[in-house]
């Protein structure tokens, strides 16, 4: 018990001292204020079309789709990527 005791004190007091953060640097710094027109989250997939026109790639997941992984459909455009859920949009990534 006695053992316990002071393992559990000594770890208390050490805690702090043992505690440590690392940076990582991942290259320059990224601009994100690019002033691209992008499609907006729930749009669907007319709507996107209409607007951007035809995607230069597009692709599908594999797989059954179920309720709980629906299908998942990416559209490559020249200066971003569209992520569809079924028929509407849950994200886009700008290069």
């Amino acid at each position: 018990m006695k053992f316990q005791t002071l393992l559990l004190a000594s770890s208390i007091l050490l805690f702090p001292f043992m505690m440590q953060a690392n940076t990582l640097n991942i290259g320059n710094v990224v601009n994100t204020s690019k002033n691209i027109s992008t499609p907006k989250r729930g749009s669907n997939m007319k709507n996107v079309a209409k607007r951007y026109g035809k995607a230069k790639r597009i692709s599908r997941s594999s797989g059954r789709p179920t309720k709980k992984w629906p299908r998942i459909t990416r559209w490559e455009y020249a200066k971003f990527t569209v992520y569809f859920e079924k028929q509407h949009v849950v994200h886009t990534v700008v290069y």
